[in-house]
């Protein structure tokens, strides 16, 4: 089978977004098919008038691209996936069997593409009001494309806008990559955090939340990570990883944390709180549905109400202080979070690709 992914622009950074589909990309060629990345040049509004401007001069580039654009360095893509960067035109898009638009902001050019470039399918992985408004959002699960969803808060949202089957395919860890490799025994007062600049990532809540745990709990440490630069004037207690690698992510952080904390708002997934799971931080979170898709609360893991910053805290504090519970919850963890596999979810998403019913 051949395939197309159709990816947003390149930054050559870590994105748990992109990080899936090159998984997929890998593990679907190690089963024999033949797949393609295309990597779009042209994408959001303030962009698209720069586009139709040099179009219509026939010029063949639009924006000169930086070299981070033409690389991946910090994954690594099994040399038979074919990539295909700074894509603007139709033709660079190979033909192929499967078609699948990752992300609101691939829909448009997925939708424009012939039969040629294969049956088309939405790659949906999380509710991506930052990168249009709602509105657009939502009007691009009635086009007539089959839909795949990663989460089944997902699947609810969708399902409003269309009476399309909608497939369900849960995100996976590679157990190769994450894992224990640290005792649960013994750890010192560390927790970890990830550094965004998405107001949904919430990291400026989560540094607040810790600064009071800091306060109580003079001898913690945290491990904060993230591929923007360090942010400005960190307190000592705090530790910089910037952009790790999945080696460092897993031996240095998640398996020298007692907690990694996840704040959000809104996640698809939220796959660093179950990759921490696996390196035997318990994670604490906000209750949002992408991290209900893969945790047990009060079992497995903790999860709040967002934005209570002292309900945080209090369950940091406990978790510091009390061995017992924490092992008890980090064990449970463990064996939750590693039954989300690749290869499952693998044979799922080629299972939609096979699926011939007419319906979108």
């Amino acid at each position: 089978m051949k395939i197309n992914f159709i990816l947003p622009e390149n930054g050559n950074r870590p994105i748990g977004g992109f990080k899936v589909v090159f998984q997929y990309a890998n593990k679907l060629v190690e089963l024999g098919n033949e797949v393609s990345i295309c990597f779009l040049n042209n994408l959001y509004p303030e962009r698209t008038y720069k586009v139709n401007a040099v179009m219509k001069r026939g010029i063949k580039r639009v924006i000169k691209p930086n070299s981070a654009s033409r690389r991946i360095d910090w994954f690594q893509l099994d040399e038979r996936v074919h990539v295909h960067y700074n894509v603007i035109f139709k033709s660079e898009v190979p033909v192929a069997d499967i078609v699948v638009a990752t992300a609101v902001q691939t829909v448009d050019f997925v939708m424009s593409l012939n039969e040629k470039k294969g049956r088309k399918y939405y790659f949906i992985q999380n509710y991506e009001t930052w990168a249009y408004d709602e509105n657009k959002v939502n009007s691009t699960f009635s086009l007539p494309m089959r839909k795949i969803v990663i989460a089944n808060w997902l699947h609810e949202i969708v399902s409003r806008y269309t009476d399309d089957y909608i497939y369900i395919v849960p995100n996976f860890l590679d157990p190769e990559v994450f894992k224990l490799t640290e005792p649960l025994e013994g750890r010192s007062n560390i927790v970890s955090l990830l550094n965004h600049d998405l107001p949904e990532k919430n990291t400026k809540f989560g540094l607040s939340v810790l600064d009071q745990v800091h306060n109580e709990v003079p001898d913690l440490k945290v491990y904060l990570f993230g591929v923007y630069s360090e942010p400005q004037s960190l307190p000592k207690y705090i530790t910089y990883f910037h952009k790790p690698s999945q080696k460092v992510l897993r031996d240095e952080i998640y398996n020298q944390s007692k907690v990694y904390v996840l704040p959000s708002l809104l996640e698809g997934w939220g796959l660093t709180g179950m990759e921490a799971m696996t390196g035997g931080a318990v994670l604490v979170a906000s209750d949002i549905g992408g991290v209900r898709e893969y945790t047990q609360n009060t079992i497995d893991s903790f999860l709040l109400e967002p934005n209570n910053q002292q309900k945080f805290v209090d369950r940091i504090i406990m978790l510091l202080n009390d061995d017992g519970k924490r092992i008890k919850v980090a064990k449970a963890g463990i064996q939750h979070a590693n039954q989300f596999n690749i290869n499952a979810s693998t044979e799922l998403l080629l299972e939609s690709f096979r699926d011939e019913r007419t319906s979108c």
